[in-house]
């Protein structure tokens, strides 16, 4: 018996700022990949997800959970997490192939980071997986 999904909320957390579609999520999140695929399937080129992933969870799945969304779904990944004691920190840019770009381990931080969309829409024409989605 299949479980019916259900959708909390009404709209997909998705914005326009100066012409490029990005996407929210939060910290939960992370763990359903079809929310992210219904991100991309709207537009979205680059998430964000600011997240309290503790130490015990994050050394588990976070680095392999934000990689795993940004190859995936061939998008940008800005992956935020908290620092201090019983978190696992780690905030890191992640690009669309899998690259960590920058990240910030387990100290206060900004990252800065630029994108290069331009090289992103050329990798998805490339190699045109999200294109096959049914």
């Amino acid at each position: 018996m299949k479980a019916k999904r259900q959708i909390h909320g009404k709209t997909n957390g998705i914005f326009e700022l100066d012409g490029v579609k990005m996407g929210v999520g939060i910290c939960f999140d992370l763990r359903y990949p079809e929310y992210f695929r219904e991100l991309i399937t709207e537009g979205a080129e680059v998430i964000f997800l600011p997240s309290r992933f503790g130490k015990a969870t994050g050394e588990i799945a976070w680095n392999v959970l934000t990689r795993a969304r940004a190859i995936e779904n061939q998008v940008y990944f800005c992956a935020c997490n908290q620092t201090g004691e019983g978190n696992c920190g780690n905030t890191q840019v992640i690009s669309y192939d899998g690259k960590i770009m920058s990240n910030i381990e387990i100290e206060e931080g900004i990252i800065t980071q630029e994108l290069n969309l331009e090289e992103q829409r050329k990798y998805r024409r490339e190699f045109p997986v999200l294109e096959h989605l049914k």
